[in-house]
């Protein structure tokens, strides 16, 4: 008897996470260095608010969870991908969704509530990238420019690839190519310390970031190559890796690419 009465309060809890659920819409965003999940309960008749509050917080995670599932890695791969193949990653990922942090719980005028919670792309130990990408990869040195009498005449900060339009998939360690089809940055020219504690780019939503300093070289994308690679023409692949030579652009992570 003790236990049918446990089991009903169970289905009980169960119908009303259910029920509160249905009115519950989540979003996410892949910027400035970190993974966002919105969950959004709305008011119905009967709901009370801790309750609301809770499912809020429980649809963010939920979300949050889905949305680095479907994170692309590289071109080829993605969290899911990884985990699926690779134990250690799969733990390494589940611990940083469980210490994924709840920025805000608020409640709008019309009595919905709002969570967000928050995981690093990038940044540490505790970042997505540190779970991810691989240790110990050699670093290869980053192309030269073919062209010898090709210079930086600007001091150029940082790099700005505009990739407006382009339907750009956010990715943990994209690449940018030039026309041609050669590498001019990648993971591994800046190896795996770099990676995870600046991130191999930013990704942003206008031309102007901090991370590309005062001075950045824009350039415009030509295509994307495998829904998050970004392709440039072969004069632009020359003015960046003219620039790079001159100041370590590249070297130094200064990269952001602009949805």
């Amino acid at each position: 008897m003790k236990e049918m009465i446990i089991v009903r309060k169970i289905f009980q809890i169960a119908l009303v996470v259910c029920a509160l659920s249905i009115f519950s819409l989540a979003a996410a965003n892949v910027g400035n260095g970190y993974i966002e999940a919105e969950g959004v309960v709305y008011y119905e008749k009967g709901m009370q608010p801790n309750a609301m509050r809770r499912i809020a917080v429980m649809d963010a995670y939920r979300y949050l969870a889905e949305e680095v599932d479907n994170l692309h890695v590289t071109a080829e791969s993605t969290v899911r991908n990884m985990r699926d193949l690779d134990d250690v990653i799969n733990t390494k990922v589940e611990a940083l969704l469980r210490g994924a942090k709840v920025t805000s719980v608020t409640r709008a005028s019309d009595g919905s509530f709002h969570a967000l919670v928050r995981m690093p792309m990038y940044g540490g130990s505790q970042s997505l990238a540190s779970a991810v990408l691989q240790e110990n990869i050699p670093v290869e040195d980053f192309p030269k420019p073919k062209f010898t009498n090709i210079s930086s005449e600007i001091n150029y900060t940082g790099l700005v690839i505009d990739c407006r339009s382009l339907n750009l998939t956010p990715a943990v360690a994209p690449t940018i190519k030039s026309a041609a089809g050669v590498e001019i940055y990648a993971y591994k020219n800046i190896g795996y310390q770099n990676a995870v504690s600046k991130g191999v780019v930013e990704y942003a939503d206008s031309l102007n970031s901090p991370r590309a300093g005062d001075s950045p070289l824009v350039v415009k994308a030509v295509k994307i190559s495998g829904s998050c690679d970004v392709v440039v023409s072969e004069a632009d692949a020359e003015k960046i890796l003219a620039a790079n030579v001159a100041t370590n652009i590249l070297a130094n992570c200064a990269v952001v690419l602009v949805r």
